[in-house]
């Protein structure tokens, strides 16, 4: 009899546990949920853009000839009328010399030949010399007067290939490596000349980026409707951040759009000026651009991780009279710090799920505990 008496314990607590496996609903879940924020934010879009340089200088010599001497250093800053590289320049200072020889040569000639004209002339007058004389002095003074204008821009000619022998930075920024060696030969002043170096400024700096057709047409109503800037109304300023943070901490504004659409991609080409003071920001760098899209409003937002995700699109856990819920899929805006705005999907008061939300499923009840959305 002793043996009977845990055997039928066992069998009663089996029989308890299949009852409760086989009609007893599960407990309530408990959950914390939140109604959406009303705030006061300015809507924004946000584009992958690129940094480019105001400007890029290809250093190209306009005379050829051996590199005699380097004078920068690869990768640190230049300035403008800086003394780059330097081509032998003994060429050029024979070439100089000869020319400045034959220019003196063709003012002695042309002292000589207005002289014998002048002579002739008073002579003429006279009968003194025939008139075919006179014409031939005459013609000598002509001759003279053309040979000093040309011997005049060979000189100029030949002194701007000695300075051109110097080879400075047109304009200020960063140097790259230098493409050709000191004793290597320099083809200058032709479309085939040799690229001795790229000169980059970084600040300031540009910001490109690409917007689509419907943020266009968006951008453009707002516009005709003087809820944003355009072509002719106030700069539009815009924030950016680089890849290595989430916060966006340079700000530029929007000096140049381009005048159609890309008819292969259907967007607008889009360039933002920014003030690059410390050079941090370097050209070629990916950028995420966040642009204002018209005035501030009145907007409702949610915690961002309280959304979920299917596919391509978000939804919300929303809670129901009979305290289960349903999954809605609501439109979403930008990230404003951990909240998101919601374009649509949620009414202002709804309650929705903030926590526990992958063990969620429609009808499912639980216990609701209301906290702020901000918490």
């Amino acid at each position: 009899m002793k043996y009977l008496i845990p055997f039928a314990m066992l069998a009663l607590v089996q029989c308890k546990s299949d009852k409760q496996a086989a009609g007893g609903p599960p407990p309530p879940m408990p959950v914390q949920v939140a109604s959406p924020v009303s705030k006061t934010v300015a809507l924004t879009e946000t584009y992958t853009g690129r940094f480019t340089p105001i400007e890029e200088v290809d250093l190209q010599a306009r005379v050829s000839g051996y590199l005699e001497s380097v004078h920068f250093t690869e990768g640190q800053k230049v300035g403008k009328g800086d003394l780059m590289f330097r081509i032998d320049p003994r060429v050029f200072d024979a070439a100089l010399s000869g020319a400045e020889a034959m220019q003196k040569q063709t003012v002695a000639r042309l002292g000589l030949a207005k002289s014998n004209f002048t002579t002739s002339e008073k002579l003429v007058k006279q009968s003194a010399v025939s008139q075919e004389e006179f014409n031939t002095r005459e013609s000598e003074l002509a001759q003279a007067e053309a040979d000093l204008l040309a011997a005049e821009a060979n000189l100029r000619s030949a002194r701007l290939d000695r300075e051109f022998a110097d080879i400075h930075a047109p304009i200020s920024g960063i140097a790259g490596r230098f493409n050709v060696t000191v004793g290597n030969f320099i083809s200058g002043g032709n479309a085939a000349a040799t690229t001795l170096t790229t000169i980059v400024p970084h600040d300031p700096i540009y910001c490109n980026f690409e917007v689509d057709e419907r943020r266009v047409l968006q951008f453009t109503r707002l516009f005709l409707e003087g809820k944003a800037g355009g072509r002719e109304g106030k700069q539009s300023e815009v924030e950016i951040a680089v890849s290595d943070r989430d916060e966006f901490e340079y700000k530029g504004v929007i000096n140049f759009r381009e005048n159609q659409l890309d008819r292969n991609t259907a967007t607008l080409q889009i360039r933002a000026k920014v003030d690059n003071k410390n050079e941090f920001l370097t050209p070629g760098l990916f950028a995420r651009v966040r642009v204002p899209v018209g005035e501030p409003a009145e907007q409702l937002l949610v915690r961002d991780a309280a959304l979920g995700f299917d596919q391509d699109k978000r939804f919300a856990w929303v809670l129901k009279k009979d305290n289960s819920v349903e999954r809605r899929y609501v439109e979403t805006g930008t990230l404003e710090g951990d909240m998101r705005i919601i374009k649509g999907g949620l009414e202002k008061g709804e309650l929705i799920a903030i926590s526990g939300i992958q063990l969620l499923r429609p009808g499912m009840p639980f216990a609701p505990t209301t906290v702020p959305m901000g918490e």
